[in-house]
């Protein structure tokens, strides 16, 4: 690391990571603001030494995943296009039906749903489509939705690990796979050493949900669940245009997502191609649509890539990667122990997204030796995610919707559902991925 630069650099990322996880100041504002530091930093280092030394802060903005910025804000005005058609709630009571008004067999019924859809959404759509389908469904039936919240985050978080497109973390680590050229790792890779264990994940954990929940999932009294039935679901779509573009847009992204990767057709070029075309179609409803984004989490991202591509530019990340292949190289079980636990506890506590971008170069260094431990990075990231409540924005944005309600979840009551599985969760990963590591 460049010194004394790499330290001011180093201590300002701690200093801001600092700030964030105290949770007492806005985490985007504050990614913003370190961003800022950094550049200065950079920019004074520049300035004094001629260029010799440090970088303007154009080559700073030059090292934000700018594709995984756009496919996230595209992502999101397609679900804000879909909600305001009345999809969702379309979708809500199309589910609510075949449970016939049980209770266990509804929040079977969205766990399920919400494993598929983590599969072409990211997990912050994810939650952005379910959390507030969720509650209004609750809030019908009179039953408590924080157990299915809860329960929605923590799926939405290690469903999404088979599919690229799936989570911001996935994307940032395959798109630095890409730029670094390296062969070996795609999107089937990914899709064929994790589908089995995504799998394998939700049969363990739905009775295990089943158990940690069994007090709060009563059955509503059947005047309350006629009174929900006997409305059509097609009563629900309040602009049918509208529906049947999201459909379409939907429908298109699931079958770029699936076939384009093989092309190299990136997923932040179909997403923004196909957004754009939906919000064009909404004509006069455009800024009220982009309005609904969530540009909280747009600009937290934004900051965070700048606090690590000032990192990359100071050679602190080229130590860690030396750091890690010292560790990893001679011994597979090691490698693969120290690539799960380490990055998992990591996200645990920082955010997983932070943590991809710092060692999203160390996997594509990985990724020559074997395809496989890029894989195992994005299950550590997204499972470490839920090891704790900060560690990933699907947690941190379910708790924000029950907080608009007035029935918040609490980090203790999210921590004793969440920790034990994720960690249980970590247990069988590790040893179904030393498995793949052996076999591809």
């Amino acid at each position: 690391m460049q010194e004394p630069v790499g330290t001011l650099v180093l201590l300002v990322f701690i200093g801001t990571y600092l700030m964030i996880s105290s949770e007492r100041v806005n985490r985007a504002a504050m990614s913003m603001v370190g961003m800022g530091l950094v550049g200065l930093v950079l920019w004074l280092a520049f300035a004094s030494s001629a260029g010799t030394m440090g970088a303007a802060f154009s080559t700073l903005v030059e090292h934000i995943e700018w594709g995984t910025i756009l496919f996230l804000i595209a992502m999101m005005g397609i679900v804000s296009v879909a909600r305001n058609s009345g999809m969702f709630q379309y979708i809500a009571l199309t589910l609510v039906k075949p449970s016939g008004g049980n209770t266990k067999r509804l929040f079977t019924v969205f766990i399920v749903f919400v494993f598929v859809i983590s599969l072409v959404f990211d997990t912050t759509s994810t939650i952005l489509i379910m959390g507030p389908l969720t509650i209004e469904v609750c809030n019908a039936l009179e039953i408590d939705f924080k157990p299915f919240l809860i329960a929605e985050a923590i799926v939405a978080n290690f469903a999404s690990i088979p599919s690229i497109v799936g989570a911001v973390p996935n994307l940032v680590i395959a798109n630095k796979i890409v730029e670094e050229g390296v062969t070996g790792f795609d999107a089937s890779i990914l899709f064929v050493t994790m589908m089995p264990l995504s799998i394998m994940l939700l049969l363990i954990s739905l009775p295990l949900f089943y158990r940690m929940f069994k007090d709060k999932l009563p059955d509503s009294d059947e005047e309350i669940i006629d009174e929900v039935f006997v409305v059509s679901p097609v009563h629900m779509i309040r602009s049918r245009n509208d529906f049947y573009l999201s459909l379409i847009a939907i429908g298109i992204l699931v079958l770029a997502f699936t076939w384009g990767q093989g092309s190299g057709l990136e997923p932040s070029l179909v997403s923004i191609v196909v957004a754009f075309f939906v919000l064009l179609m909404t004509r006069e409803r455009v800024e009220d649509i982009l309005s609904k984004i969530n540009w909280n989490t747009v600009f937290f991202l934004i900051g965070i890539f700048g606090l690590v591509g000032a990192l990359g530019i100071v050679g602190f990340i080229d130590d860690i990667g030396v750091a890690v292949n010292t560790i990893v190289s001679d011994n597979t079980g090691t490698a693969v122990a120290f690539l799960v636990w380490v990055p998992a506890l990591l996200s645990s506590i920082i955010d997983n997204i932070p943590v991809s971008v710092v060692l999203a170069p160390i996997a594509a260094t990985l990724a020559a030796t074997s395809p496989v431990f890029p894989a195992i990075l994005v299950f550590a990231v997204n499972v470490g995610g839920y090891i704790l409540p900060i560690g990933a924005p699907a947690n941190i944005l379910a708790m924000a919707l029950s907080e608009e309600e007035h029935d918040r979840i609490s980090f203790k009551d999210f921590l004793k559902i969440a920790t034990p599985l994720a960690l249980i969760h970590l247990l069988i990963g590790t040893g179904w991925l030393f498995l793949m590591s052996l076999m591809i």
